[in-house]
């Protein structure tokens, strides 16, 4: 449920596959920092975590500090609770033909045991689950089978206990205004102190029938929807950190770092999508905080 719910903030957030094809997937997704998504001539690279394996104690902390800030921000940011804080940071590029890319920076601690951590439980997202709602909009996502990627011609990386794959098809209803599909191909690697998760947008996907990278206009005739012409989409990418602290015992920190492009045609440049990054990450952070915490209560 832990990684279900990181993945699925990730998907809320913009569609974020590996582009690191060494065997050392794990180790700061090297590809996806060198360029994380391109659009209209305008290259998106993502930052490498704050914190990574291998900090001495000292260095854990200055990093944290450097992230939360003076006095006790540090101990704020950790802290054992639903209403901890976290922090977002969001940037906008502009591409070459004038759509807006959208750049989140979040970072947030969880009480959780790492090596309880499965990625594989990311299969749980089907399409018979609820959808997520959040900030008036809707999300959903489910994992596709072997067999619909062996009827594209794709096969999946050799899985191991310490690195798996999965591609996900997730769609979403944007302020009653967007609908939005796109289909990304997911690595999930694991070392001594975190899990890196790495994901993009699958342009493999952008002329799919039923799996399609696009979105369309929801317009209103007649007191129901309809959908609009269609639009290719080129999606987003991310790369989630799910970091053992080691200066904090019993503590994770999860850092997200994500990219996804905003055609001008959606709200005519407003950052209306903007706006409500930070009431989707509250919303999300709390929900699986809340998971956690009825987790423990259930096995104590």
């Amino acid at each position: 449920m832990l990684v279900r719910s990181v993945v699925l903030f990730s998907v809320i957030l913009g569609q974020t596959s590996s582009l690191d094809e060494g065997p050392d997937r794990n180790g700061v997704a090297r590809g996806l920092r060198v360029e994380a998504l391109t659009v209209g001539g305008r290259t998106i690279a993502l930052p490498a975590p704050v914190v990574v394996d291998g900090l001495s104690l000292d260095a854990e902390r200055t990093a944290l500090r450097a992230l939360a800030g003076p006095g006790r921000a540090v101990e704020e940011l950790l802290r054992d609770s639903v209403t901890a804080p976290f922090v977002l940071k969001v940037r906008d590029e502009t591409s070459r033909q004038g759509d807006t890319i959208r750049v989140a920076d979040l970072w947030f601690a969880i009480h959780a045991d790492l090596d309880a951590i499965d990625p594989s439980a990311v299969s749980a997202i089907t399409t018979g689950d609820k959808p997520v709602e959040a900030g008036n909009m809707q999300f959903r996502a489910r994992r596709l089978s072997d067999a619909e990627l062996t009827a594209r011609g794709i096969a999946r990386l050799a899985e191991s206990p310490t690195l798996q794959e999965w591609y996900t098809h997730a769609t979403g209803r944007l302020l009653d205004r967007i609908h939005v599909e796109t289909t990304g191909r997911t690595v999930a690697s694991r070392s001594a102190g975190s899990w890196v998760i790495d994901s993009r947008t699958d342009p493999r996907f952008d002329r799919d029938e039923t799996c399609g990278n696009r979105w369309w206009p929801i317009e209103r005739r007649g007191g129901s929807d309809r959908p609009g012409a269609s639009h290719p989409y080129p999606g987003g990418a991310g790369a989630v950190t799910i970091h053992r602290l080691a200066s904090a015992p019993g503590t994770l920190l999860v850092e997200a770092h994500i990219a996804f492009d905003e055609p001008r045609a959606w709200f005519d440049g407003a950052p209306i999508l903007r706006s409500k990054l930070s009431v989707i990450a509250q919303d999300q952070i709390r929900r699986l905080r809340r998971e956690l915490v009825r987790a423990r209560d259930h096995h104590p």
